[in-house]
């Protein structure tokens, strides 16, 4: 059993969206503020409604708020959760009443409608749960108790979640859901009456006679009974009575404490050992030592066939205090658990982890113009992005360029010249109106070469479920042929345009176009190439641009030449951009002006 469709209606940052989820490792990324967190407490109200402890509730605060229309009032939240049946037969049994058989295909189907009304001059949610196809169909509140969550909050706190005694004790929890434990090489269970004897034989100590523990008792009451003999109306003074707390398991492992040795058993030589406290160690020590703890649970309870029988993990931002190396190791560890029949949802901003993640499992949310839509890499058919598609672009996302699903809009360029170059020309140069492209959330993507069609696949798509909300810029160059003014490469690359995908060929090369677009760049590039070969003979007159490309041929070259004009750029206040890549920019940044895209909102 696991959840595979949620949709929320007027909760939040949402007016409505629909989500698909996988069985196993589900990864929700995008930019602040862009529904995650949202999503994963939507996911808390209705996994933990029917319990009896509860740690969110909805408020009126919870309500869709329609940023672009003052008028829109909304009085209704609603949640609707479609779970696959799998191939347990308790599933159907315990959840009868939830089977929904539209379509013809059988799922359980769990709705929740939180109505907001008023009662003279207060206001309350009037709740309306059921489960099938039909509202009023009533479900009974034993099957909820085997839906189970566990929750990790993007702050957590350590130290108060670990230390001995506080309020809700992470490690007095794992030792309370035990139910064996090994001996040697014996496995033993641990019933509730073994605990009950266990905490009696321990408690034993404090009530022997041969141990000091019942005398020091009595010398501590009996000071605080003389008191309040003397202080107090005679024969109505309270006469108390003093025991030691631990009568019950749950007493003892409250008190146990969390503490990493400083040094290794084979250090010690014959020396006591030392520990550092958890106040001691870093943030980030602190989370996976935490994490680990709450995580430790999770797998008991998951072993235990006797427990639930649908279990998740709601993660957000693992990443939190952790550096990328870290990340990657904790990130592979979670997705390891889904193997214990868990369903895992993740929020993230980090590239780390999105590069790290089965595209499969990725689930960008976007926001334009306070518009989000959701953009599934598990909802794209092989027409739409095949196995060639997948491979390729898992191979070119590194923790750069998976940068592009956080962003506004993305630019891809094929080398490094115009990774460096296009920046510059568009916060200085670009006439009317400059942009910082940083500022703008825009990101420029180099991809090393000009396969530039898995990237596009992503925005092109006629479905606006399809791809992605922000909008693309592609530049390329177009190579021109003596019998062809774009070469076939650069005209199949203009066929990928369309939707949320412009094209923009270069009439030549970048450096060729840049070079002849006017008298005022020809000098200055001509004076930033004299600089780097000041003892070439035919640099020292005029050249032109066909010269400047000649001496250009390598990579290498290129990209010691376009760092050393952007570094020229910085300096001066006067170049002229060419059309195309102006273009291209004023496209990927109108996105963030209009309300043309709607996406699946």
């Amino acid at each position: 059993m696991y959840l595979s469709r949620l949709c929320i209606k007027n909760f939040r940052t949402f007016k409505f969206i629909e989500l698909d989820f996988n069985s196993g490792v589900n990864i929700l990324i995008g930019e602040n503020n862009s529904g995650k967190s949202a999503i994963i407490d939507a996911l808390r109200i209705c996994f933990g409604y029917g319990k009896s402890e509860k740690d969110i509730h909805i408020k009126e605060s919870d309500l869709y708020i329609n940023q672009n229309n003052p008028l829109e009032k909304n009085r209704e939240i609603r949640f609707d959760l479609i779970f696959e049946i799998g191939n347990n037969p308790m599933v159907r049994e315990c959840f009868y009443d939830f089977i929904s058989l539209k379509d013809n295909k059988e799922t359980i189907q769990f709705h929740l409608k939180f109505e907001l009304e008023d009662r003279g001059k207060r206001k309350y949610f009037n709740r309306t749960v059921w489960g099938g196809d039909n509202e009023g169909q009533s479900i009974p509140y034993e099957a909820l108790q085997e839906i189970f969550y566990t929750y990790l909050s993007p702050l957590r706190d350590a130290i108060s979640g670990l230390k001995p005694y506080s309020y809700d004790n992470k490690t007095s929890q794992l030792y309370n859901q035990l139910t064996k434990f090994n001996k040697g090489e014996d496995e033993i269970e641990l019933t509730e009456k073994l605990k009950d004897e266990l905490a009696k034989d321990l408690y034993s100590i404090f009530e022997n006679n041969a141990k000091d523990w019942v005398f020091i008792l009595n010398e501590g009451q009996q000071k605080v009974n003389e008191h309040l003999e003397g202080t107090g109306i005679k024969k109505k003074y309270p006469d108390i009575d003093m025991n030691y707390v631990g009568r019950k398991f749950s007493d003892i492992v409250r008190g146990i404490e969390l503490k990493r040795p400083v040094f290794k058993p084979e250090k010690l030589n014959g020396c006591e050992q030392q520990y550092f406290m958890l106040h001691q160690n870093g943030l980030g020590e602190n989370n996976l030592i935490y994490t680990s703890v709450i995580l430790g649970d999770l797998i008991n309870r998951s072993e235990d066939t006797g427990l639930e029988l649908y279990n998740a993990l709601l993660v957000e931002e693992p990443e939190a205090h952790l550096h990328p190396q870290y990340q990657n190791t904790f990130f592979s560890y979670l997705n390891e658990l889904e193997k214990r029949g868990l369903q895992i949802f993740i929020t993230s901003h980090s590239p780390t982890i999105t590069a790290k993640a089965d595209l499969k499992n990725i689930t960008v949310l976007q926001k334009q113009n306070n518009n989000i839509a959701a953009f599934a890499f598990s909802k794209l058919t092989d027409t739409d992005f095949n196995e060639k598609n997948h491979r390729h672009l898992k191979k070119f996302l590194d923790t750069t360029k998976s940068q592009m699903f956080f962003a506004s809009g993305t630019i891809l360029v094929e080398g490094v010249a115009e990774a460096l170059l296009i920046p510059e020309l568009a916060k200085k140069f670009l006439k009317p109106k400059i942009y910082d492209l940083e500022k703008e959330g825009i990101e420029l993507v180099n991809i090393g070469g000009v396969a530039f069609e898995h990237f596009a696949k992503l925005f092109n798509n006629k479905d606006a479920k399809k791809r992605l909300l922000s909008k693309c810029a592609i530049i390329t160059d177009s190579d021109p042929e003596k019998d062809k003014p774009v070469s076939d490469r650069a005209a199949k690359a203009k066929k990928l345009e369309g939707n949320n995908l412009v094209v923009r060929l270069a009439p030549n090369t970048l450096e060729h176009d840049l070079f002849d677009k006017s008298t005022t760049n020809k000098k200055i590039m001509q004076e930033v190439y004299r600089t780097m070969h000041k003892d070439t003979e035919e640099l020292k007159g005029d050249f032109d641009s066909n010269t400047l490309m000649c001496k250009l041929k390598s990579n290498r070259d290129k990209g010691d030449f376009a760092l050393n004009l952007a570094d020229k750029l910085k300096t001066i206040s006067e170049f002229d951009v060419p059309d195309y890549i102006k273009e291209a920019i004023e496209f990927v940044v109108s996105a963030n002006k209009d309300d043309s895209q709607k996406a699946n909102i």
